[in-house]
């Protein structure tokens, strides 16, 4: 604020507000928050150097699909051209550049229930937990067949040397196929009068047996003294079903059989690519598991026998693994982060990695896990981001981030990122922060959240660079996506709740869907001096407005001398000069476009191509001013929009008055 002398021997004051740089806030009530903050942000964004300005648009990209879509991802052909994947009313689609949809055959799906992607190899892989792996190579979906574990294993003893005894060993026996292995076998046992320890390889055999498998290519068996602890004896060829046990062979104390079969593939929601190996996680049938596959050729292979295989994290726990992620340690190597949720809602991370054990001449993969100390983690799949340096992630106290320790070598942790819109995030609803949706676009990160029990319907916004919070956007998201079409051009895409066609957010529509979305900006209550006993004598304020069009309000509100709160003045802006922009017309008749202006007649309908950029403005900037006598303790602004076709950014708001010294108003001592 600033003072100047008046011939009245009162003082000139100057409110201005140029800084906005603090974003969005709702920790800090409005009377006492720094001018910098915004007390409303509905459906604006930062932009510039810190400026509010109306967030991008929306319209239909693509065709029908017939039904809500359960997920949708880019696949990237071997000769590197791209094709849109979306999964809708159980079947596969593909589509290039919003184009016609072909369907994919080979596979089907259950119909409403989200699916997870993950290109590696040149497959892409699909899975929603319910039904089998899908892989699609860029002509047809195959699905992972799961094969019966072996039936009717059973031993005898082969040799002289041993006969009916004290000593008793317990046998499983599992089947391979290509990608991965069955659980054991019912449980076999024979007894003997000698420990295995002293047996004499040329006297002293069992010889176990057991029916084939049809299709599966190897057979593991495995071995104890003790129900239910048995570990593997030997790997035997497709076609042999017996393995003649003489005592020479160790016990791989790393390798047990399988809780589940992962013949069919595990049926796991989470995936991704680290260190050259699939990681995999979030199984309703075996919950504390998380999985990894062979490298090299024998990626998608989840057998031990293949590189693969399987570990528990704290199994009986209460944490349960929910999505994992690559990202790094604390000293930068490369790690399969898992992210775990708990009732409580506050969970934790643990990072993975992958050592070698060598029991006699084969080698098995042995996985290890750590807890990340003082973590917390999350229960929505989707809602977890890679950004340029950290992971980011919503769970019901609020969104965190896990990146390295400033100062500290070595050492990650989890810390919040949302304690500006506290009470916000603590509003959302509950029952559905499993379903919150996000995604990581130009240094921000779009988070569709719930507000009532319906799901996603509405969207916040992290501003990565700035460090700041845009709240509320007025759509909600199932999840979000990028597509690059085979122009080279990237579309930013989503998956509403309800209806049967993919979104696109650009800064090149004006509106959502073709309907006008309000917008408004409302300050901090900023008091006019820090003596309470002076009152301003407002006489203007002026809103400067950056190339704005459509039609724009700007108000006034503020704490009378009679102490109440009320609006002063509002003036409706629309004289900006000449405009140009997106409009309302109708989806899929209007497209912004980088061609010439033509147009084109498909299947009947006129669509119309333009060559301009839709923020092509003769005015770069526009001011308005509200004349107003009237005495004010504390005053507010608001700047906002209810009509379509309506764009502005907010360069700067003042009001200017006369500073004066009053008696304090009975009422203040009543």
């Amino acid at each position: 604020m600033k003072f100047a002398q008046s011939k009245t021997n009162a003082r000139e004051i100057l409110i201005d507000l140029k800084d906005f740089s603090g974003g969005y806030n709702s920790l800090i009530d409005e009377a006492r928050m720094p001018s910098k903050f915004a007390v409303q942000s509905k459906n604006l964004m930062m932009g510039q150097d810190a400026i509010w300005e109306t967030r991008w648009g929306t319209s239909y990209y693509g065709t029908d699909f017939g039904a809500n879509p359960d997920g949708a991802c880019e696949y990237v052909k071997s000769d590197g051209s791209t094709e849109l994947i979306t999964i809708a009313g159980g079947k596969a689609w593909k589509s290039t550049n919003g184009g016609p949809k072909t369907e994919i055959t080979g596979a089907t799906f259950t119909a409403g229930k989200q699916c997870y992607f993950m290109q590696i190899a040149g497959y892409l892989y699909i899975a929603n937990g319910i039904d089998n792996l899908a892989r699609y190579n860029g002509t047809v979906l195959s699905t992972y067949t799961q094969i019966a574990a072996p039936a009717n294993l059973a031993a005898s003893r082969v040799a002289s040397g041993l006969s009916s005894g004290v000593y008793t060993y317990y046998a499983e026996v599992t089947a391979l196929n290509a990608i991965g292995e069955t659980t054991g076998s019912t449980e076999a046992s024979i007894t003997v009068n000698k420990s295995r320890d002293n047996w004499v390889a040329e006297t002293d055999k069992i010889d176990w047996y057991w029916d084939p498998v049809p299709t599966a290519t190897r057979y593991q068996l495995y071995l104890s003294d003790e129900s239910g602890y048995e570990m593997l004896l030997a790997s035997v060829e497709a076609g042999v079903t017996h393995f003649v046990d003489d005592g020479t062979n160790d016990l791989n104390p790393y390798v047990e059989p399988p809780e589940q079969n992962t013949t069919g593939a595990p049926k796991f929601v989470s995936m991704c690519i680290s260190n050259n190996r699939i990681w995999a996680t979030n199984d309703t049938n075996s919950k504390h598991t998380v999985y990894f596959s062979g490298t090299g050729q024998f990626i998608g292979n989840f057998s031990d026998f293949y590189g693969g295989g399987w570990i528990n994290l704290e199994k009986g726990g209460r944490e349960m693994p929910v999505a994992v992620k690559h990202y790094q340690s604390g000293s930068g190597e490369g790690r399969a982060t898992v992210l775990c949720k708990t009732p409580d809602g506050s969970g934790a991370v643990w990072q993975l990695q992958i050592a070698t054990a060598t029991v006699g001449d084969t080698s098995f993969s042995v996985p290890s896990a750590t807890k990340v100390v003082g973590s917390v983690g999350t229960e929505s799949v989707l809602g977890v981001v890679a950004t340029e340096n950290d992971i980011a992630f919503p769970n019901r106290r609020g969104w965190f981030s896990l990146g390295p320790e400033k100062n500290y070598y070595g050492i990650l942790r989890t810390r919040e990122r949302s304690s500006n819109i506290r009470p916000d995030w603590r509003s959302l609803w509950g029952g559905k922060i499993s379903t919150i949706a996000s995604y990581f676009y130009d240094a921000k990160i779009f988070i569709s959240v719930p507000s009532s029990s319906n799901g996603n319907d509405k969207t916040f916004v992290f501003d990565t660079e700035r460090g700041v919070w845009m709240v509320d956007w007025s759509f909600g998201a199932k999840q979000f996506l990028e597509y690059t079409d085979t122009t080279g051009k990237s579309h930013l895409l989503y998956i509403p709740l309800s209806g049967n066609k993919l979104i696109e957010i650009s800064q090149n529509y004006l509106n959502d869907l073709g309907t006008a979305f309000n917008q408004s900006y409302i300050s901090p209550l900023l008091p006019v001096a820090n003596d309470k006993s002076y009152v301003m004598k407002l006489r203007e304020a002026v809103v400067t407005l950056g190339r704005p069009r459509g039609s724009v309000k700007f108000q006034i509100m503020g704490i009378g001398k009679d102490n109440n709160f009320s609006s002063i003045a509002t003036k409706t802006i629309t004289n900006f000069g000449s405009n140009t922009g997106v409009g309302t017309d109708a989806p899929g008749k209007f497209y912004a476009s980088s061609t010439n202006s033509s147009a084109k007649k498909v299947d009947g309908v006129w669509t119309i191509y333009l060559i301009a950029s839709p923020s092509s403005y003769q005015q770069a900037f526009t001011r308005a001013a509200i004349k107003k006598n009237k005495q004010i303790y504390a005053i507010q602004f608001k700047v906002y929009s209810t009509t379509a076709d309506t764009s502005f950014s907010i360069l700067n708001i003042q009001a200017k008055g006369l500073l004066l010294r009053k008696k304090i108003p009975s009422s203040w001592t009543s």
